[in-house]
């Protein structure tokens, strides 16, 4: 028994070892593996066991020296964002660990290494509008798109924008506001969004989210041609799915959030051609711009 547990003791510390002496090149190509069959694997068993060999390995890679600088170029199945001053970046990736579950994952990396890891509570939050959240109870997303700014005041914050694939039947896209406390903490959620209510007082929110059906196709970004955010205009539809209950798809209009004064303040039904039946197009990725939802160039059909 003593010389087994001697051997183990062995084997243990031979693979730590041996980890610590892999390149980072090295881990990335077994890291891709992992990644392609988590994502891409038929059996849920398989893509679970890939995921947690992945996130293992993907955590033990950022612990390295230099892994800031590294790009992580083979590892297309996650989403890589930063800001253009490099403070920091952040990884995002999704599993799906069931028919009707998939689970989200992600790292903040600072450029001095410090890490932290998000943890996903969106299905437990409350109050989304004006709450604010940390890396602890972070709001599970893929993030698609990051945009720096300011509030009046002067405090720096970036624009997380995501999805998150709710339920068979719903999806959820959102922006979220990330910043950084005096002690270099992230922090999620800041009230930079308005609303102007007539005869009251303007509405304020932390974050913009939108729940609608995972057979349609919605906008949510900025456009640099019009200098603001677009989000197209939600109205509630009955289902085209089985088992699907009366839910939100894009009526073909869309509403816009204009940067005045330190507020993305919103503007209603920005003109646009309104349909009398939604689109739901297949394909939930832009195509027009022969990229998936990361960022990244979609395969040649050639």
């Amino acid at each position: 028994m003593v010389a087994l547990r001697y051997i183990a003791v062995c084997f243990f510390i031979f693979l730590i070892s041996n980890i610590n002496s892999q390149s980072l090149q090295e881990m990335e190509i077994e890291m891709a593996y992992h990644a392609d069959v988590m994502v891409n694997a038929s059996t849920p068993r398989h893509r679970t066991k890939a995921m947690d060999q992945f996130n293992t390995l993907f955590a033990q890679a950022l612990a390295k020296e230099a892994s800031f600088d590294f790009p992580f170029d083979s590892l297309k199945w996650i989403s890589k964002k930063y800001p253009a001053d490099m403070s920091f970046k952040i990884y995002t990736w999704e599993v799906k660990v069931a028919d009707d579950e998939v689970k989200y994952f992600g790292v903040i990396q600072n450029k001095d290494g410090t890490t932290f890891t998000l943890k996903d509570d969106f299905k437990n939050a409350e109050g989304l509008a004006d709450e604010e959240y940390s890396h602890e109870n972070w709001l599970g997303a893929l993030y698609y798109n990051i945009m720096e700014s300011t509030t009046k005041s002067g405090q720096k914050y970036y624009l997380l924008y995501g999805l998150n694939k709710w339920s068979k039947y719903e999806n959820v896209k959102l922006i979220d506001v990330l910043f950084f406390s005096k002690d270099g903490l992230p922090y999620f959620g800041l009230p930079v969004f308005k609303k102007k209510v007539k005869d009251q007082n303007d509405e304020i929110y932390n974050r913009l989210a939108f729940k609608y059906a995972s057979d349609a196709q919605m906008t949510l970004n900025y456009n640099p041609g019009m200098q603001m955010i677009m989000v197209d205009n939600l109205i509630r539809k009955m289902s085209r799915l089985p088992g699907q209950p009366e839910t939100l798809v894009p009526d073909g209009s869309y509403v816009g959030y204009s940067l005045e004064d330190g507020y993305w303040n919103r503007i209603d039904k920005i003109a646009t051609e309104v349909m009398d039946t939604a689109p739901r197009p297949k394909p939930v990725l832009d195509a027009r711009k022969n990229k998936n939802i990361i960022g990244k160039e979609k395969p040649s059909k050639n």
